[in-house]
């Protein structure tokens, strides 16, 4: 394989694997660690360009991390690209001046003005729309560096050679509208080479689980018929045949004809080997002790794990294999020094034997471009998400009951269906159906009813790292209430078209 051409310093932003993920889509490979790591990394490498992450940290708290000791900071050996908190980490070791202006802070959709003629902006627009998220601001510049754009404050800087490099915004997401282009450009600069496509991903996969496995154990697959663990499958059977034996559990949380679509799913990747566990009893009886949705999510995966765990040892299997993206390992905090948001079923647990991950540096879009790579069917690479918990989760802020699962389950083929009437899917990266704990008054046949309260969430993203609400035209939102509300127990619906931030896709 080639050598890695960029470093990607982690400084625990939840966009981190965001940069690396559009690096991949511009063709590039790059590397993420932190900082300690990435120090170690250079006594030995000599990439074409460094980046430096964003962070939740500011550089004036005691214990923020600092830049690698062993990055030449100068820029003569490669090019170095700051964002965000990577920006005035720079700046603050050279000497400028960062500060918390009230007036410069900025978080979510802003406007930029560039200095069209720095090759980092050839081709962006003089004012250009981007994602900023930052209380601190570099309120001067160091020595020998020029300011290329404006916002609230200084929004870009260089070095007088341009090989040193500051934004203060996120180029990375796809809120940025032409953050593509300028990252593009500093590869440009870097001279990099393009040197990444999916089937190359799918071979390095393959080779890895290989070199790990080797060639006598047996793999566990956690299989749940998703595009992750269906493509994960399709890549491994071919490598580990009846060796790779996939287990899927039916929690009872599943959506209507989900087994039927499950099993379907895995004769598309050729699974030589299948097993279902039935586990609704006590995935019930352990979740619905709390209406607390991270202790939910922790309860499932002690009785996840425990099953799983009696799979290994009835097939004295070595490895377990799971589907899980870097937005599940973002989320749950396990990247570099990022926070937890919430807890994932299948990250972090201690297991009895090695957990593999090959899809942990790769976002959702991208395992769908590998399920379109290996020829896999439409309805797999197109389908939506659905959290391993999955309808537990969408009984909120009441205790989970079999009665609330089979309700939600049917609201949500209901609402499914309708999209699907009006030919919306290809717009909606998720739809969530949730039963909400607020019962109210309402009126039915002249007669009071007092009942269930359901929220429809759509969302709309590429990576689920952001997301915005999806707004039903007038008419789809009134056909929805009205078959919604045919249910004697259903009294209101709510339409949630919060973005990521604040929210998250799931409800919990």
């Amino acid at each position: 394989m080639d050598d890695i051409q960029i470093l990607i310093v982690d400084y625990g932003s939840q966009y981190t694997l965001v940069i690396g993920r559009t690096l991949r889509e511009l063709g590039v490979r790059g590397i993420i660690l932190p900082v300690k790591k990435a120090d170690k990394w250079l006594k030995h490498n000599t990439p074409k360009a460094v980046i430096l992450s964003g962070s939740n940290w500011s550089v004036h708290n005691d214990g923020a991390p600092g830049l690698p000791k062993m990055l030449d900071i100068t820029g003569k050996k490669y090019l170095i690209l700051g964002i965000c908190y990577g920006m005035q980490l720079l700046a603050h070791k050279l000497r400028g001046v960062v500060e918390k202006p009230f007036l410069h802070r900025e978080y979510g959709p802003a406007e930029v003005s560039v200095n069209k003629k720095h090759p980092l902006f050839k081709n962006v627009k003089e004012k250009t729309k981007v994602w900023a998220s930052h209380g601190d601001t570099v309120i001067a510049l160091p020595k020998g560096f020029i300011s290329i754009a404006k916002s609230k404050g200084i929004a870009a800087m260089s070095n007088k050679n341009n090989r040193v490099l500051g934004i203060q915004f996120h180029p990375e997401v796809i809120d940025t509208t032409e953050g593509k282009k300028i990252l593009q450009n500093f590869l440009t600069l870097s001279k990099c080479d393009k040197d990444w496509n999916p089937i190359n991903l799918i071979h390095q996969i393959q080779k890895e689980v290989l070199e790990v496995v080797k060639n006598k154990s047996n793999v566990i697959l956690g299989f749940s018929g998703g595009v992750d663990s269906t493509t994960l499958a399709r890549i491994l059977s071919p490598v580990l045949g009846k060796r790779l034996i996939c287990v899927a559990i039916d929690t009872g949380g599943f959506r209507e004809n989900e087994l039927i679509e499950l099993k379907e799913n895995a004769k598309n990747a050729g699974v030589k080997k299948l097993i279902v566990i039935s586990a609704a009893v006590e995935f019930i009886k352990n979740i619905s002790k709390t209406i607390d949705g991270e202790e939910k999510r922790k309860k499932f995966r002690v009785v996840y794990q425990r099953i799983f765990e009696k799979q290994i040892k009835k097939h004295n299997a070595d490895f377990i294999v799971q589907g899980t993206l870097a937005t599940d390992i973002i989320e749950s905090g396990k990247i570099g020094q990022s926070v937890m948001i919430k807890t994932h079923h299948n990250v972090g647990l201690a297991w009895k034997v090695k957990d593999l991950h090959p899809f942990r540096n790769l976002f959702k879009y991208e395992v769908r471009e590998l399920a379109r790579a290996l020829n896999l069917p439409k309805s797999v690479y197109e389908r939506n998400p659905f959290p391993g918990p999955g309808l537990y989760l969408r009984v909120v802020g009441t205790p989970v009951s079999k009665e609330k699962i089979k309700l939600v389950q049917e609201a949500d083929k209901t609402v499914t269906d309708i999209i699907k009437k009006y030919g919306l899917t290809k717009n909606i990266s998720q739809l969530i159906v949730a039963l909400l704990g607020v019962n109210s008054v309402g009126v039915k046949g002249d007669e009071r009813v007092y009942g269930h309260s359901l929220a429809i969430r759509a969302v709309q993203t590429a990576d689920f790292m952001t997301v915005k609400g999806y707004y039903f035209p007038e008419k789809i939102v009134n056909e929805i209430i009205s078959a919604l509300t045919k249910h004697k127990n259903i009294v209101r619906v709510f339409f949630d078209m919060t973005p990521k931030p604040p929210a998250t896709t799931e409800f919990e």
